[in-house]
């Protein structure tokens, strides 16, 4: 008995162990981007020359330079540059890490931001190789490569290379993936919580003339060897993170789940439907599909497949055949197609007539709502959807199909992250903006838009509109957080050229 009880201490003892380990391996490749909360140094331009200025409108940094870049405005921290060289100076122009040959900022690819480039870390180059280094000047590794690029799209990952090879790193110096690979791409895998932090990495060699790729996970374990031709991930929701990946071997697709294969190596393509969470096959101009479990839920032995919401079309022959996700032969008008919304409790209902596409509303229970007589419909929220009718005129209505908005509006719609709409008559230069509740909150000229966390600002020459996420108007500004670049600092007003091109000029 004492036996029994010291095996099973001790495979407790061990799958603990085990669970520890994983745990902090896990841990280690996690890291902070940094979070600007407040904007407090801003360029300015002055005789065709640029400086910086702080949050009230102090001069910082004269103007004397030809570029400036500022990438984290929190940080004091300014890349000045002056015929082809630059300088790193402080709030206190005291010149930065002059004992290396040359600082640079590290530019975020294909990001859309004003915050363009890594906002913690910067290159450096000493005895003519690169490496990371922190605002404070410590040096997060040593200068071991002969170039360092962010790794698009991940803020905090890099590429590096050292004699014509790549591999990864992140912004804490873990190395991710060796650096023995011809090129090195991320899967683009991303979550709302942890953005692309955990997208994994597709390598790739040239081997007699043709690539080979292969993947490797976030946490730089290598899933797949160096022998596919074709490596993509599938991009599921939030709350799965299951590695899927569509393989091609020798031109054939199957479909893996990290290296275990669910589905063989025997299809012409393979692809993702999001809506259904299955995969489309075709095989000798023969089309089905399958779970990502592999469980075959329409065979491979249709003349088409088309997926249009819920549901998969099928032709085989002369015959025509709905089906829904489980495989299940569903009686619905081959012409009729339904697709979620954001709200568990509305669909959206579509029938093809005469070669046009009407409209309609239906319930979870596929009870009708709203007849399919529009030429539009996309839900906005709580009740309320955007719709078009037949002159093209855009209007709201509601679930039971009551019109809440006239037909009118040449461009309707809802502000990204608030609950607010935004309308324009056509050849009109006045905006009208309506509340969650469908109230008109604003009428303004030619507006500018703000969007801000917690509101938004809608301006002109003539006034200025505050509306918190709901389209109420905010009557106390004082308490409000400032935008990121504000239309004014002081005697400064903002010049914009593009999202990342700010700057300021005297009034």
């Amino acid at each position: 008995m004492k036996k029994v009880i010291f095996i099973i201490i001790t495979i407790i003892i061990v799958i603990a162990g085990y669970v520890l380990i994983k745990n902090n391996m896990t841990k280690k490749y996690d890291y902070e981007i940094s979070k600007i909360t407040e904007y407090n140094y801003f360029i300015y331009k002055e005789n065709e020359h640029f400086g910086v200025i702080d949050k009230n409108g102090n001069k910082i940094i004269d103007a004397q330079y030809e570029t400036i870049i500022i990438p984290n405005p929190e940080k004091d921290i300014f890349i000045c540059y002056k015929n082809e060289n630059n300088e790193i100076l402080n709030s206190n122009n005291e010149k930065l890490f002059t004992n290396y040959e040359k600082i640079e900022p590290i530019k975020l690819k294909n990001v859309t931001t004003s915050l363009a480039y890594e906002k913690s870390v910067l290159s450096y180059k000493k005895n003519g190789m690169y490496g990371l280094i922190d605002f404070q000047g410590k040096e997060i590794t040593k200068n071991l490569f002969d170039s360092i690029e962010n790794l698009q799209p991940t803020e905090g990952k890099f590429l590096v290379s050292k004699n014509g090879k790549y591999g990864v790193i992140d912004l804490n110096g873990n190395n991710i993936v060796d650096m023995k690979y011809d090129n090195v791409f991320s899967d683009e895998y991303y979550t709302q919580k942890e953005q692309y932090k955990k997208s994994g990495f597709i390598v790739l060699n040239k081997v007699d003339n043709v690539f080979k790729f292969g993947y490797v996970s976030y946490t730089g374990k290598m899933i797949l060897d160096l022998k596919y031709n074709e490596i993509e991930r599938i991009q599921k929701d939030d709350k799965d993170s299951s590695i899927y990946l569509i393989v091609s071997d020798n031109g054939k697709y199957g479909l893996y789940k990290k290296s275990k294969k669910i589905i063989g190596n025997e299809y012409q393509d393979i692809t993702y439907d999001e809506n259904l969470d299955l995969v489309l096959l075709q095989k000798e101009k023969k089309y089905g599909a399958a779970s990502l479990e592999g469980k075959i839920v329409v065979k491979v032995e249709n003349d088409e497949i088309n997926s249009k919401g819920i549901y998969l079309y099928t032709k085989l022959s002369n015959t025509n055949k709905v089906y829904d996700s489980e495989g299940n032969v569903v009686d619905i008008n081959y012409n009729r197609s339904i697709y979620k919304t954001e709200h568990e409790n509305y669909m959206i209902s579509t029938m093809l007539n005469n070669n046009i596409t009407y409209y309609g509303i239906i319930d979870k229970n596929f009870n009708k709502l709203v007849d399919e007589k529009y030429r539009y419909i996309e839900y906005l929220y709580k009740n309320y959807f955007i719709a078009t009718d037949d002159s093209g005129k855009l209007g709201v209505i509601n679930s039971n199909g009551k019109v809440i908005v006239d037909m009118k509006y040449s461009t309707l719609q809802k502000i990204k992250g608030k609950n607010i709409i935004q309308a324009v008559e056509e050849n009109s230069d006045e905006t009208e903006f309506y509340s969650q509740e469908i109230k008109k909150v604003a009428k303004v000229k030619r507006p500018n838009i703000q969007i801000q966390d917690d509101y938004i600002l809608i301006s002109n020459d003539e006034e200025q509109v505050y509306l918190d996420n709901f389209g109420n108007h905010i009557q106390n500004t004082k308490k409000l957080k400032n935008a990121a670049f504000p239309e004014n600092i002081a005697e400064y007003r903002k010049e914009q050229v593009t999202l990342e091109n700010v700057y300021y000029v005297k009034k």
